[in-house]
């Protein structure tokens, strides 16, 4: 059972989960010691035994931290995702693809195929009644084909969107879905790809 934390227990708790989540690894003594100002690593190895005793962590004596305890999954379930720019979701808008940052996800939410996904930011107020706000943050799987009806990323020309996928026989419909009637649906039949599929939108504000 864990028990309480001191301030400076805390303060060092804080910096190891803050480190597994920019770097998605467990930081050793020196990093934990560089970020908190420390000049050796003896101050830092007495807490992280305290912290173990407490288990909020689990060490390994030769090697130092092994993972992080949060009562009800390991945070080295974690992986992390880059964030590549803004995607439309009105009039298609030229995806930038430039990593902005990385946003830490489950292993589980991905089947642990992490290069397989990416998030991008929504812009735009077209899919705002299928849930996707202006700012939200669309988990994608990347795939080339999709299922109709599905939320895709589709590349149009080479400038992106995000739409209901509605094939049809000769042509592709890109339907938005808005409490807005100026969006109207997309009629493509050629310079069209799909980028990959929405499998989740997380709020920016969760």
């Amino acid at each position: 059972m864990k028990t309480h934390l001191t301030s400076k227990q805390q303060k060092v708790l804080d910096a190891v989960k803050e480190f597994q989540r920019v770097n998605n690894q467990i930081p050793s003594y020196k990093d934990l010691a560089d970020a908190l100002g420390y000049s050796s690593v003896n101050s830092i190895q007495q807490f992280i035994n305290v912290l173990a005793e407490k288990k909020y962590l689990e060490v390994e004596k030769a090697k130092g931290i092994k993972s992080i305890n949060t009562g009800r999954k390991q945070e080295k379930e974690l992986v992390s995702i880059p964030l590549l720019g803004r995607v439309a979701c009105g009039a298609p808008l030229l995806a930038v693809e430039n990593i902005e940052g990385y946003i830490s996800v489950s292993k589980e939410l991905i089947k642990n195929r992490p290069n397989n996904y990416f998030f991008l930011k929504a812009h735009g107020e077209s899919m705002n009644d299928a849930g996707i706000d202006d700012n939200d943050l669309l988990l994608i799987e990347s795939q080339s084909i999709a299922n109709p009806s599905e939320i895709v990323l589709a590349l149009i020309d080479d400038e992106a969107t995000v739409k209901y996928y509605k094939p049809q026989k000769d042509y592709v419909v890109l339907l938005p879905k808005s409490k807005d009637d100026k969006y109207k649906p997309i009629v493509i039949s050629k310079d069209f790809s799909i980028q990959g599929v929405v499998r989740r939108v997380v709020k920016i504000n969760d």
